[in-house]
């Protein structure tokens, strides 16, 4: 395929049968290599496929197409939960980057792939350089039990907007303001 007529929107899905169309765009470094990175991370179900080829997007010398890679790598994370040690250096990388593309810089980018990385990935698997930056979603969390007649525990901020007899303060509106 070329970067012309023949990236029309059904040779778009040539890229899922023919992964090798990626790598040959990425070759020649075609404008549109990203577009077809994304197509195939996006329809293609096997990481092993698509995972290498979203490496190279990373590296490529066109800004365009490794904005295009980043944004496959947090679709990547999205469908499959998963990006192995070199995905992180690279998205690592991105985030360093200070290359301007359509007004923003490549690292702006970075960070969207990366919160989008720490909001699918389990934290678990997650080194802590990311897991402190881009956190992902707080989970919920359990009032926990204290052995003193049964009560919970609560935080300072919830207690101060009950009274002395547990009666929630009249017109309050945050846990965190009372009225007097």
């Amino acid at each position: 395929m070329n970067s012309g007529p023949g990236w029309l929107i059904g040779s778009w899905l040539a890229v899922v049968e023919h992964p090798e169309l990626v790598d040959d765009a990425l070759d020649r470094d075609d404008p549109y290599a990203g577009v077809a990175l994304l197509a195939l991370t996006l329809h293609h179900e096997d990481s092993e496929v698509t995972l290498p080829r979203v490496k190279r997007g990373l590296r490529s010398s066109s800004a365009q197409t490794r904005a295009n890679a980043l944004q496959s790598l947090g679709h990547h994370a999205r469908l499959h939960g998963a990006l192995d040690a070199e995905c992180v250096h690279l998205l690592r990388v991105a985030l360093r980057d200070r290359t301007l593309l359509g007004g923003y810089t490549l690292r702006a980018y970075a960070g969207d792939v990366a919160s989008d990385v720490g909001m699918f990935v389990p934290r678990a698997a997650l080194p802590r350089w990311l897991r402190r930056r881009f956190a992902g979603p707080l989970q919920p969390t359990t009032t926990r039990r204290c052995g003193v007649r049964g009560r919970s525990r609560r935080s300072p901020a919830a207690a101060l907007s009950v009274k002395r007899d547990g009666l929630p303060v009249e017109g309050s509106t945050s846990p965190l303001r009372s009225q007097r």
